[in-house]
């Protein structure tokens, strides 16, 4: 496989030098947020970016606690508690992946052992959303192709900002016909841009 690159100031992946759209940018249309004002979805994407920081850094044994911001600290309660309360096995986290047939990219949030399964596990700190099967099932397909191993079940973890947690099991058999179709209408448009 040519060498996945991704660019943090314009979330741009390449695949030997040629961009490849993202799971998030494929699945866009699926979220109407034009009535969220601009700057709040900056704010949230910030402290999305911000919780995933933390709860990377505390799985991996890194995070010095006294750095977490007190907008943050509940979400990263919410996940402590979780993986106190929750038996499960880290096998991949923050992971870039890469669909050489569908051609495109995306970065899940861990690949877990959860309940004897090999589970796609995608962390969320604001509202759900429908497109979120999809997206954990483009994860999955993608991290299949790359590793040839099963992946069993798909969960979206909702962090809450009163410290507490949900699993959601993503669990509809049209999720990835869904994404593929997605896939085909963004190609679609990228082909006949003006």
């Amino acid at each position: 496989m040519s060498e996945l690159l991704f660019d943090e100031a314009t979330h741009t992946y390449t695949v030997g030098g040629v961009v490849v759209p993202s799971v998030t940018q494929i699945l866009a249309p699926l979220n109407d947020l034009s009535f969220i004002p601009a700057e709040t979805l900056a704010y949230k994407r910030q402290l999305g970016t911000a919780v995933h920081k933390a709860t990377e850094l505390y799985d991996s044994g890194d995070l010095d606690e006294d750095t977490v911001a007190d907008v943050v600290r509940p979400y990263l309660d919410a996940w402590i508690r979780l993986r106190r309360e929750t038996p499960l096995e880290i096998l991949g986290m923050e992971k870039r992946v890469y669909h050489p047939s569908h051609r495109y990219c995306g970065t899940y949030d861990r690949l877990v052992k959860f309940d004897g399964r090999r589970c796609m596990w995608d962390l969320k700190t604001g509202a759900m959303y429908p497109s979120y099967g999809p997206q954990t099932a483009a994860y999955k397909n993608a991290e299949e192709k790359e590793s040839g191993k099963r992946i069993e079940g798909r969960h979206t973890i909702e962090l809450r900002a009163d410290g507490t947690y949900r699993i959601h099991e993503m669990k509809d058999p049209d999720d990835w016909a869904v994404f593929l179709s997605c896939l085909t209408l963004h190609n679609f448009r990228n082909k006949h841009a003006a």
